[in-house]
């Protein structure tokens, strides 16, 4: 059967809205039941797109991991100086590993292990390789220092990310998600920059242009 226009629509939907729900919630308590009230669509529409519960849970990992794998690729081919470059993909990475909340991440490692380890292996030679190479440029370019371990520093990155931007920490704490991310570049980027290219990212960043 061939699909159309309405149906690649209704197949967005069901895989956008299961990312917003097992991201926030996981999704081992959460039932079709469930997906098809907060759609608002029948059942039996969700199953002709995703045969299993287990299925759709495949198809939002896939989706999450090819849009990082996207914005690397563009953000690398995007004709912009190496500061913003970055920058830009420091923010649009962020935000999507941010959005795989704890309850999400717990549930991959127990009820669907496989794609668990699939996940540790995208943030390492994905994640960790695409940085490295953008560091390593920076350093032939003169805009980060040599002396900065990159491995440590995308390690470090990972994990602010990962721990002061999620649902759990922001709804208890004063500052936006926004605020979040520009303390973290700033405290990341004062401390690898070389002397020439903090002035410039200062300049760039902080002054409310780019924003």
């Amino acid at each position: 059967m061939s699909r159309t226009i309405s149906d690649d629509v209704a197949r967005e939907r069901i895989v956008d809205t299961g990312s917003r729900i097992f991201f926030s919630r996981g999704f081992a308590k959460v039932s079709m039941d469930d997906l098809a009230r907060e759609l608002r669509m029948s059942k039996k529409t969700i199953y002709r797109h995703f045969s299993t519960k287990e299925d759709l849970v495949q198809e939002v990992y896939r989706a999450k991991t090819a849009r990082i794998h996207k914005l690397f690729q563009e953000t690398v081919a995007a004709k912009t100086d190496f500061t913003e470059k970055l920058y830009r993909i420091c923010i649009s990475v962020g935000k999507e590993l941010s959005e795989m909340g704890q309850p999400y991440l717990e549930d991959l490692s127990v009820f669907t292990p496989g794609l668990g380890r699939e996940l540790e292996a995208f943030r390492r030679d994905e994640i960790y390789r695409n940085f490295l190479m953008l560091f390593d440029d920076g350093v032939r370019l003169g805009a980060l220092r040599q002396d900065v371990n990159k491995d440590v520093l995308v390690q470090i990155y990972i994990s602010a990310i990962m721990g002061v931007i999620n649902p759990r920490v922001l709804v208890n704490s004063s500052f936006t998600i926004d605020e979040a991310f520009r303390t973290i570049l700033d405290v990341m980027f004062d401390g690898i920059l070389t002397d020439a290219t903090r002035s410039h990212y200062r300049k760039k960043f902080r002054s409310g242009v780019k924003r």
